[in-house]
């Protein structure tokens, strides 16, 4: 049995290095404010509210998902406590885990799926995942498996170097301004008749985050404009040879 008191205590620690900056400074197309830490834990807090009333909804049709609440109390822990020592009781030891920085591969298995998720606590020293509690959705298939998926903000200074796919030295890497960023990502999990994770995606807007971090100008800048004509070039190259090796057959 989880305790629950774990989870308390890491909700209650401040995480985010303050003072935060009222407006995020990114090249977005519009300001956006900065959700303050009080709010985010607020949210958090939220969303496991929102979790136990819907658990309770499916279980009075007959759908016993209780479990679900200690899965993602076990889970939250873990991350905001950086303690791997309950992964058995979350994953499958042969996890598969897609995300945008694995360029179209899967993570398969325990270590891959932590190297992973390191790499992003490595890159954002305080980084931190809120939920959004009205953005929590619950599928139970007609074979009674498990689906959840969940829409969060991450927070933190990117003050460090994220790696890509594979996550190690060698790897290739974004390196941070030191900028405080706030951005949105959509998760998807799957669990097996043992209540254990046996796939899991994180959908993020590489655009967003690219712009969030300074790394791509403002869509209304001559940065940009020139830098999606450049983009084109290679499009343009591919035609031209395909007509000329078309002339040459013909």
């Amino acid at each position: 049995m989880f305790d629950f008191n774990l989870l308390e205590q890491e909700l209650d620690k401040p995480r985010l290095r303050q003072p935060l900056p009222e407006f995020l400074t990114t090249n977005r197309g519009v300001r956006a404010r900065v959700i303050p830490e009080d709010e985010l834990n607020k949210m958090h807090r939220g969303w496991f509210t929102e979790l136990e009333r819907r658990i309770e909804f499916l279980g009075g049709h007959g759908i016993d998902i209780g479990w679900l609440y200690e899965w993602a109390a076990k889970y939250t822990w873990s991350w905001l406590a950086r303690d791997m020592s309950r992964n058995d009781e979350l994953y499958t030891q042969d996890l598969r885990y897609v995300d945008p920085t694995t360029f179209g591969r899967t993570i398969v298995g325990l270590d891959e799926f932590v190297d992973y998720n390191f790499a992003f606590l490595n890159a954002i020293s305080d980084w931190r995942y809120d939920p959004f509690p009205d953005q929590m959705y619950i599928d139970v298939t007609t074979d009674r498996e498990v689906r959840l998926v969940v829409r969060y903000m991450g927070s933190g200074y990117f003050d460090g170097t994220l790696r890509l796919y594979p996550y190690d030295t060698g790897a290739s890497s974004l390196t941070g301004s030191g900028n405080f960023v706030q951005s949105c990502a959509v998760d998807r999990y799957h669990f097996n008749a043992d209540g254990l994770m046996y796939f899991g995606e994180t959908l993020w807007d590489f655009m967003d985050m690219a712009q969030s971090v300074g790394l791509v100008p403002r869509d209304d800048s001559p940065q940009f404009k020139m830098l999606m004509r450049a983009a084109g070039l290679p499009v343009l190259i591919q035609k031209a040879r395909g007509r000329i090796v078309q002339r040459h057959r013909s």
